[in-house]
């Protein structure tokens, strides 16, 4: 689930309340939803898929000791929360009312984990362009007509975006009690609020509203209101209108009970206009309607536990109109990137058996320019097309590109993110499209004169279409250990073309550069040393048909050796093959990662990573004693072949039909940055934690 949880909140547009109907108590959540909703998200919840996940690779993972680490951990938090959130209240001498009202919110909210994970989720976004009103076209005319600019209220898009955790019934209170909990504390003020029959909260920024005494509630009071006891308390609050109107880029927070379900709405319009729209979206069946959101309620071939989608085309379309007239060159820029024809994404995730599966499909009609044209969809990679890799490999990515639309997609991106920078040939162009190929021209024209030679003509045509990195324990640190390959057409070319580029590299690292050539088993491998490359040697071969680059001598040794059989290639197990086997034979990207060999690492790296930071913050909290020493549970990190026993490797194949590019996921645990791996991020991390003693 990670994936598409992932994905986090867009900000989206508020529609003008309606009046309609109220919705039935038992309405499906995505009826309260808006019918041009542009990013829709949701996780059923582990209650509603239980049989599926003991069944998969977390079954047998949460019923050992890693699962007992996972569940002491978790209980943890509420009580390091605690902590933190009932200490400066004490120490500021808040009423002993408040001080027992968040003790019971934080009894309450101790409880959310076990909620969520029991009703799920759903996260939704939309954005809209400005609405013009009479008041704001006059305000806008006479100020043009004295010469001035119209206020930036008048160009703002109306933001709304909703938290809903569906079916929560008489367990609302662990939702009101954590907003009590996170916004309480804050410069904003929690306050009642009522609209079209419903009774919720709003969070009010501080100095955004000057509220009467009346209308002042405290923690005590607030609590005792909230979550059902709210909803059937008898009690009238104060209207919206008696407070002062909130400033116009005020944003807006309000959470209620829609039926059964819990709704938190964060938006720029009022919490009463956000309560209204959602009756009046339910009246309309809400996103049901959404051609998206019906291509990720489809069957799937395996147990669905998570959707959603992004529809793309709508996004792309708003930053055109809203930031393209004042962003010179934004809309060719984004066509150029090709992003102009993306027009959605469709997510679906679930369970087969103990694998974890995900399907991503990005909707690419039309004529395809910048990234979306690098892929070839009509050339299928699989593992004959591999080079001999290390018997260790713990990830490789294989994938069928054009080089020249890479390399092109890559001069696109680098003028988008100069887009502010003049490089001086783009004087007197009389579009933003010649400007931007003026541009780009410049940058490749640079970019030749720096390596020495013409990609157009030198390197391109030595190239040929398969890419293969990957990486190997024994051969390199992580990163540092990386491996590319490229296929040649030309090999003997590509040795002439790289003769000439070392002289540019000399250029490019302002430094001398000493090339060692070495033969191993009959091939040609080349050393660059240079003070500009640092501690770092740069070395190349090629070997048979692939170029192949590394930043240490010992990955191109590696490849040399296995190409002559003097070191044994990979071979995928016997059940790594079976699962192969399974995927599409159409995929123009391979991706292979064995998270066990991360999540060894990590596990060996946990302890001493969190008992520094757990040293640290004990200094910096001035720690003298033993009375107040409470350290990290270090021994809650888990044993790294305990947890690694569950895992598998995660596979990944991506098809081009000209249309959609679909990504599929056959995985065991997904750790993000994967392909990179994490561990040097975890060394720096602990590193840096030492040098701050």
């Amino acid at each position: 689930m990670s994936r598409p949880l992932g994905l986090g909140l867009l900000l989206t547009l508020f529609a003008a309340p309606a009046a309609a109907a109220d919705p039935s108590p038992d309405a499906a959540p995505e009826k309260l939803l808006s019918p041009t909703t542009q990013l829709y998200l949701r996780w059923d919840g582990v209650a509603a898929h239980a049989e599926t996940y003991k069944k998969s690779f977390w079954g047998p993972l949460m019923a050992g000791p890693t699962g007992d680490s996972l569940r002491a951990l978790f209980a943890k938090l509420p009580r390091l929360a605690g902590n933190q959130l009932l200490a400066e209240p004490l120490l500021e001498g808040k009423p002993p009312a408040d001080l027992k009202a968040a003790l019971g919110d934080l009894k309450h909210a101790s409880k959310l984990l076990d909620l969520i994970a029991d009703r799920g989720i759903v996260v939704a976004a939309e954005v809209r362009e400005p609405k013009p009103s009479l008041k704001g076209i006059g305000q806008a005319f006479r100020g043009l007509l004295g010469g001035e600019v119209p206020g930036v209220e008048a160009l703002l898009p109306d933001v709304q975006a909703f938290v809903i955790v569906p079916d929560v019934g008489d367990r609302s209170e662990a939702m009101f009690a954590t907003l009590r909990l996170m916004l309480g504390s804050g410069e904003g003020k929690i306050e009642p609020f009522t609209a079209a029959g419903r009774k919720g909260f709003r969070l009010v920024p501080g100095g955004a509203a000057r509220d009467k005494p009346a209308t002042r509630v405290s923690r005590a009071s607030a609590a005792a209101a909230g979550g059902m006891a709210f909803v059937a308390a008898e009690r009238e609050f104060v209207a919206q209108d008696e407070r002062e109107e909130p400033a116009p880029f005020t944003v807006q927070a309000a959470w209620w009970l829609e039926g059964n379900h819990f709704v938190l709405y964060v938006g720029t319009t009022k919490s009463e206009a956000a309560v209204a729209d959602v009756v009046a979206n339910a009246a309309r069946g809400g996103l049901t309607a959404h051609p998206l959101y019906k291509r990720c309620r489809e069957e799937q071939k395996f147990a669905s536990v998570a959707r959603g989608f992004v529809d793309a085309g709508k996004v792309v379309s708003l930053a055109k109109s809203l930031a393209g007239p004042f962003v010179p060159g934004l809309n060719a820029r984004l066509d150029e990137l090709g992003l102009g024809t993306l027009k959605g994404l469709v997510i679906n995730c679930g369970y087969d058996g103990r694998e974890f599966r995900a399907v991503w499909e990005l909707d690419l009609p039309g004529e395809r320019k910048g990234f979306a044209k690098i892929l070839k969809g009509n050339a299928p990679i699989g593992l004959s097309d591999l080079p001999p890799l290390p018997a260790d490999v713990n990830r490789f990515l294989a994938v069928r590109l054009d080089p020249a639309a890479t390399y092109e997609a890559g001069l696109g991106l680098i003028e988008a993110l100069a887009a502010g920078e003049p490089f001086g040939p783009e004087e007197g162009a009389k579009s933003a499209a010649e400007t931007i190929r003026l541009r780009r021209e410049y940058l490749a024209r640079e970019f030749d004169k720096i390596i020495g030679v013409s990609m157009k003509d030198d390197v391109f045509p030595c190239l040929g279409d398969k890419l293969v990195v990957y990486q190997s324990p024994n051969e390199g640190l992580s990163v540092l250990g990386t491996v590319v390959c490229v296929s040649l057409k030309d090999p003997a070319k590509a040795k002439a073309v790289a003769d000439r580029v070392h002289r540019g590299l000399e250029n490019l690292v302002s430094a001398p550069l000493r090339v060692r050539k070495k033969m191993v088993k009959g091939v040609e491998v080349r050393e660059l040393y240079s003070r500009g490359f640092g501690f770092l040697v740069p070395t190349y071969a090629v070997v048979g048909e692939w170029l192949v680059v590394s930043l240490y001598p010992q990955g191109v040794q590696g490849m040399v050796l296995r190409s002559k059989g003097e070191l044994p290639a990979w071979k995928p197990d016997a059940d790594t093959l079976a699962r192969l086997a399974k995927l599409p034979k159409d995929g123009c990207t391979l991706q292979y990662c064995d998270p066990a060999s991360t999540v060894k690492n990590l596990c060996v790296l946990g302890p001493l990573f969190f008992g520094t930071i757990g040293g640290l913050s004990d200094a910096f909290n001035g720690g003298d004693g033993d009375s107040d020493y409470d350290p990290l549970d270090v021994g809650l990190v888990p044993n790294g072949h305990e947890l690694s026993k569950h895992l598998f490797p995660n596979l990944t194949v991506i098809r081009d039909d000209g249309k959609t590019v679909r990504l599929e996921v056959n995985e065991s645990l997904s750790v993000p940055l994967e392909i990179i791996g994490l561990e040097p991020l975890m060394v720096g991390a602990t590193f840096f934690s030492f040098r701050l003693f």
